[in-house]
This record gives structure tokens, sequence and C-alpha cells, in this order.
């Protein structure tokens, strides 16, 4: 890979650090925020989470489980490596991994960032602990791309894509990217796609250069039309980050005020960014590939999107190109491969009422109306989303 790509590839690496408040800032009994660039090995936590953080409380997997805990399905964490001694992630949880960067075992984490993205994935329940992952049945396989420096070195990603994939991943996740993707990394891409691998990658949270009119450039491979691509949301519904029609944005989920589990021990750090979204989506896919095993990753994708919540306003949902991952509609809902609303509606047939019902009769029908409206904005955002994402013309 030219040296070019490796300066792109280290800013991307330093954009996805999992941004939080200063430690300071909590009030107490608040998990700190996970250190970073501190020269030494993250240790263990002094707080544990004992309330549920946002994220969970508006995902609310437990509502899933009695459907699925995503047991059966291996999720590849492809970063700083996975501990197998954190808090619920111990007993088997986390794999021995691969390590791209020096060869050998990946289930060790000195940064601690890989290890809080597999908490929310998969960390079992603790006594004591208010957090668990999203799918606590799904088994983790680390693929270490970063090196000791927290560096991405060059062909890293597209070297730990293809060891996923060799591995029998059913899910990626990738919390990094580069804006200059070579036919190495897109072919690594391509190759996991084939094997029926559900992609999952963060967006970039890198700030719009100071040229007028002109933001980031996309990463990649969330960019990519076969990467189910993640950016973040804060609890106020709005995105944690500005993402233009190419970063490939496919799909929102709790990128703010979240918690995960610490390298060491069974405390918590705080959390945030389009990384932790991506695993919230990564935990989620793993979901409904165990419940849904008739699914390919295509289908898996597009049934993630279409379950997405949309504002109800009829403007907004025009509007608006992408949803935000609703947990329980994207696992148990019973037909989404349907249209919401069907191309050619029968006309209704409207009975003789006595006049005291005719007020009702017109408020019904009214209510009705409103319905459709919705739904016909609905179907022309994901519609435009896909066209979009897809570079139709008119």
């Amino acid at each position: 890979m030219p040296r070019r790509v490796s300066r792109t590839l280290l800013a991307s690496l330093a954009a996805v650090a999992l941004a939080a408040m200063p430690a300071t800032a909590h009030a107490a009994g608040d998990p700190p925020a996970l250190p970073s660039g501190t020269g030494s090995c993250v240790g263990e936590s002094p707080v544990v989470a004992s309330t549920p953080p946002w994220p969970l409380r508006r995902l609310a997997p437990s509502n899933v489980w009695p459907l699925t805990r995503g047991d059966g399905v291996l999720v590849a964490v492809l970063d700083t490596g996975v501990s197998a001694t954190a808090g619920g992630l111990t007993g088997g949880v986390v794999r021995s991994g691969i390590d791209v960067v020096t060869s050998g075992r990946a289930d060790r984490d000195c940064l601690g960032r890989g290890t809080a993205l597999a908490g929310i994935v998969a960390a079992r329940p603790v006594s004591g602990s208010a957090f668990v992952g999203v799918a606590p049945g799904a088994t983790v396989l680390p693929v270490r791309i970063v090196d000791s420096k927290g560096q991405i070195p060059p062909g890293a990603i597209a070297k730990g894509i293809r060891a996923a994939t060799a591995a029998g991943a059913d899910v990626i996740l990738l919390a990094v990217g580069t804006s200059a993707p070579d036919t190495d990394l897109t072919s690594a891409v391509r190759t996991a796609v084939a094997q029926d691998i559900v992609v999952v990658a963060a967006v970039s949270d890198q700030k719009p250069s100071g040229t007028v009119g002109q933001g980031a450039p996309p990463w990649y491979p969330a960019a990519d039309n076969q990467v189910l691509g993640v950016g973040g949301v804060g609890p106020n519904g709005v995105p944690t980050q500005t993402s233009s029609p190419e970063a490939g944005v496919d799909l929102l989920a709790p990128g703010a005020g979240a918690v995960s589990v610490a390298p060491h021990g069974h405390g918590h750090y705080s959390v945030g960014g389009p990384a932790v979204a991506a695993a919230y989506v990564a935990g989620a896919a793993a979901l409904v590939r165990a419940y849904h095993a008739e699914l390919d990753q295509a289908e898996v994708r597009h049934r993630l999107e279409l379950t997405a919540e949309h504002p109800l306003d009829a403007q907004q949902a025009s509007a608006a190109e992408y949803g935000t991952l609703d947990l329980y509609a994207a696992v148990s809902a019973l037909d989404i491969a349907a249209s919401p609303l069907p191309a050619s509606q029968p006309q209704p047939v409207i009975l003789r009422t006595a006049a005291t019902d005719r007020v009702k009769v017109i408020a019904g029908l009214v209510a009705a109306g409103t319905v459709a409206m919705a739904a016909l904005a609905y179907v022309s955002a994901v519609v435009i989303k896909w066209g979009r994402r897809r570079r139709w013309r008119p």
C-alpha cells in the first residue's frame, strides 16, 4: 500500500477513538471515559455501571431475548483485540482470535477499544452490573489490526477482513476505515460478502474540512453499497456526526451516552461515536442471523434498514434517508418483504349509515388517509435512499 494510504489510515484510527466526556466531568458513580493516548495499557475501571445506560434503555434488548440471544453466531471484531478476561466476556465468549499485525492470538487488548466494542455486542450479564451486551449468546472472534502504538499498518484492514472470512465469521464489525481504499481492500470486502457475511462498518466522524461546501471524505468500507454503514445518534435523536450522501449511511444507532466493559476487572468506561453505534448494529445483526437463519447477508441488511424507525411527521419522513435501529422490530417483524403500502389499493366500500354515525365515518376516513400519507412518505424515503446509494439518475 502506498505511504499516502498509510497516513490516511492513521488519521482514520485517530478519528474513531471512542469519544466520551472527560473523566472529571462525570458525576460520582458514573463510569469515566475510556483512556486514550496515555502511553500505557488501559487498566481496570474503578466504577461499575449501576444503572442501565441510555442506549440499553432505548434499544431494550431484553425484550428480544425470549426469541433469541444470538446463540451460534460468530461476530468478528476488527480493532485492537479483545480481552478474554474482561467482565462479561469470560468463560469462552471470546475466541483466541487472529493478530494480523504481529501474528499470534488477539484475545488481549492493551488499548481497550476492541474490548469495549465486543462488550456492546456480546457481554454476558454480570451480577451487580447494569450493563449487558445486545446479543449475550453470540461468540466474539477478535482480529487485531492495530499495532502496539495504536496505528493501523498498511494493508491491515484487508488482512483482517480476509482472516475473519476464513475463520467463518457470520458478522464482521469494523470501527475504522480509509478514504483511499485500494483494490486489495475492496476485493477483501467483496469476498466476505460473497461468503454470506454481514459487514457492518462505522462511518467517519472526522470534522469537515475548512473548504466551504466540502465535507470530510467518506470512509470505506462504510461507503460500499454492500456494507451496512452506521452513524451515531444521541438521546435527543440528532446524529452525532455530519455525513454527506457519499458517506453511505444506512442506519443510525446510539452513539452517545454509552458504557462498556474495561479490558480487565468488572468495571466500565464511558464510550461514544459511530464505532459504538456500529457495535450496537453488529449485535442486532447477530440476533437477526440467529432468529432468521434462512436469511442471507443482503436480506439481513435489508431487514435492519426497513424496520428502522423513521419520523412520524410526513415531511420529516420524506427528508430522512435512513432510520434509527429498532431492535425488536428487526427481529420480530413477521413480513417485511411486502411493501408497507400496496401499489394498488382496493376502493373502500362505504355502507349506508344512520345520520348519527356519519361523523364517525368521516373521522375514520380522515384517520385512514393520514396513515396512508405517512406510509407513502416512509416508502418514498426508503426508495430515495436506495436510489442515492446506487447513483440513480432522473
